[in-house]
C-alpha cells in the first residue's frame, strides 16, 4: 500500500492465474470498503463485482495459465473507489457477448459477468490491447 495524501490510498496485488487467489482479493476489497464506511449491501456488491472481474481475468483472460499474471490496483481518492484489473490475455469484444436477459440465455451458467459488473458499479470501462485487457470499475460513495 502506498499513500500519497491522507485522503488518497493505493493498493496493488499481482496474482498468478489460480482461482484460489480470488479469496485474497475478496479479503482486501472487504477491508478497503469497510474502511471507506460503505454500507454492508454496498460492500457486498463491490466484493461481487471485484471478485467477478478477477475471476474473469484468471479464467477467460489468462485461460488459467499460471505463467500469466493478473494485476490488481485499488485506489481510494476522497469518496471514490477505483479498481483496475489487468490480465495478460487476448481480450474480447463486449458488443459480441450474448444478452443475458434474452430468454434463450436465461438458463445458461455463464455470460452474465459483464451484466453483473454494470449493475453493481457506477462505471465499468474496458481497454483492450495485444498485451491484455484492462477493466476499470468505479464506485462513488454517497453520504
Amino acid at each position: 500500500m502506498t499513500a500519497n495524501r491522507e485522503d488518497e490510498k493505493m493498493y496493488k496485488l499481482v496474482l498468478s492465474s489460480e482461482v484460489e487467489n480470488v479469496e485474497k482479493v475478496e479479503e482486501l476489497t472487504e477491508r478497503i470498503t469497510k474502511g471507506m464506511k460503505f454500507s454492508e449491501d454496498e460492500r457486498d456488491s463491490i466484493a461481487i463485482a471485484v471478485t467477478e472481474a478477477v475471476n474473469n481475468a484468471i479464467i477467460h483472460g489468462n485461460k488459467l495459465d499460471q505463467s500469466k499474471r493478473v494485476h490488481l490496483s485499488i485506489s481510494v481518492v476522497n469518496k471514490t473507489l477505483t479498481v483496475i484489473v489487468k490480465d495478460e490475455g487476448t481480450g474480447f469484444n463486449p458488443e459480441k457477448l450474448p444478452d443475458p436477459l434474452d430468454p434463450e440465455n436465461l438458463l445458461k451458467e455463464s455470460g452474465r459477468g459483464i451484466f453483473i459488473l454494470k449493475s453493481l458499479m457506477d462505471d465499468v470501462i474496458y481497454d483492450f490491447s495485444d498485451k491484455g485487457t484492462v477493466l476499470t470499475l468505479i464506485k462513488h460513495k454517497s453520504d
